[in-house]
């Protein structure tokens, strides 16, 4: 840093006032991030705030980490050094609804149950499924890239986003993309902003797709063996039906499978599917039952949260769908590792103790990915279990084009430094 932090501390009291800048060690603690204590906390209003603390940390070239709900931060690498927390909660609600167009605008503070209890009133909302919605901020989401289970159905975060408002790390602010879906002109930033985890800005508007809320919703239940299990999804994938999310899971002691298959729609739509699904189930010879209203709310609350439980160790492995299948079976012999798979998409979630000997399987579940076209990753670890690990696991090749993007938005690696992919 090119000023004391005691320094940096004055002159953003200066500009936000006293009450936005706090340095108290129990408001520092709370904050840690992997290990690391920031030495301020810093609570904007609004973006042109934002953009302030910005410019006057780039002044003293002060390390800046978003933080929006908290829910994500056990993503990436550890940072070296925390400096300065952003907390970006106070820069919530609803902008602007269009009803007609489906999309909608909102600051990045917002949490995704707020903004879903208003879409509902115009019987809308974002089909995302993000960890914990209660304290999980649409910009968060958007930063961590978190979708949720139905987006073979609905698309991915990156699909749904159509426009944002950004600080750069200078404090200047820049706007990508637009309000309308059908928005061409120039190069898409947006997408290059979903996912990157505030490494090259911070995210302070965003405009969403929304979609119709369903007249009805159900969820089909089967178990059985895994062999059973693998009949049954081939005749699921070969038919005509479209569910909005297929999951296959096992819990960690268990060796018992059961397949989750989401149906949402018109009522005599969902009723159809459920009653094509239990024959296919009969033909397959696994157990079924069908789930509507709160006990389907139950069964897929744990299958959104499973990827950011923070007292376990959860590898993501994203293959092609037609290798899911293969890659659980090699699984079947470890012990107390439990599954959660998107069998649309190809995601494979692996939940293990958070111990050493669950870390020591990533160079094995590493090899197995690629060796069918795919990749693995730490997606959450306690902080210590990721000392001397790269938990993106081996680079890919477009780091460089990546680097020198990074160059180009924070050129002096003041963003969320070393916790995305290959440490930018």
């Amino acid at each position: 840093m090119l000023l004391s932090i005691d320094e940096l501390m004055q002159s953003l009291r200066s500009a936000l006032g006293p009450e936005a800048v706090a340095a108290a060690s129990d408001v520092l603690d709370a904050h840690r991030i992997d290990g690391a204590t920031p030495r301020l906390v810093v609570t904007p209003e609004s973006a042109q705030q934002v953009a302030t603390i910005l410019r006057l940390c780039a002044d003293a070239r002060a390390i800046v980490i978003p933080w929006g709900g908290g829910t994500a931060l056990a993503l990436g690498n550890p940072p070296p050094q925390a400096g300065v927390v952003i907390k970006l909660h106070k820069l919530n609600g609803v902008i602007e609804h269009d009803a007609a167009n489906l999309t909608v605008s909102a600051r990045c503070g917002t949490s995704l149950n707020a903004l879903q209890v208003a879409l509902a009133e115009r019987k809308q909302f974002v089909p995302v499924d993000a960890p914990y919605p209660e304290r999980a901020t649409i910009g968060g989401i958007i930063a961590a890239n978190l979708s949720g289970p139905r987006r073979g159905c609905y698309g991915g975060v990156r699909d749904l986003v159509i426009g944002m408002k950004v600080v750069l790390a200078n404090g200047e602010q820049i706007k990508a993309g637009g309000k309308v879906v059908k928005n061409v002109a120039g190069y898409d930033l947006c997408k290059l902003f979903v996912g990157s985890l505030g490494t090259l800005g911070l995210i302070t508007e965003v405009t969403l797709r929304v979609a119709p809320l369903p007249e009805s919703m159900g969820t089909f239940i089967g178990s059985g063996d895994l062999t059973r299990l693998e009949n049954f999804c081939e005749q699921l994938l070969r038919s005509n039906l479209l569910p909005a999310a297929i999951f296959l899971a096992r819990d960690g002691p268990s060796k018992q499978y059961r397949i989750a298959v989401w149906c949402e729609g018109f009522h005599e739509s969902v009723r159809r599917q459920l009653d094509d699904l239990g024959a296919m189930a009969q033909r397959s010879g696994i157990s079924s039952a069908n789930l509507t209203a709160e006990k389907h709310d139950e069964l897929w609350r744990p299958l959104r949260d499973f990827p950011l439980q923070l007292k376990c160790l959860i590898y993501r492995i994203t293959v092609p769908p037609a290798q899911v299948l293969e890659l659980i079976k090699l699984t079947e012999g470890w012990a107390s590792v439990a599954i959660a798979s998107d069998m649309i998409m190809g995601t494979i979630w692996l939940a293990c103790a958070a111990q050493e000997s669950g870390r020591e399987r990533f160079a094995q579940l590493s090899e197995m990915a690629r060796e069918r076209r795919g990749h693995a990753v730490i997606f959450t670890a306690p902080s210590a279990l990721k000392s001397g690990i790269n938990v993106w696991g081996e680079s890919a090749p477009t780091l460089s084009l990546m680097q020198a993007i990074k160059n180009q938005f924070d050129p002096h690696g003041l963003l969320n430094p070393g916790r995305f992919v290959g440490n930018l």
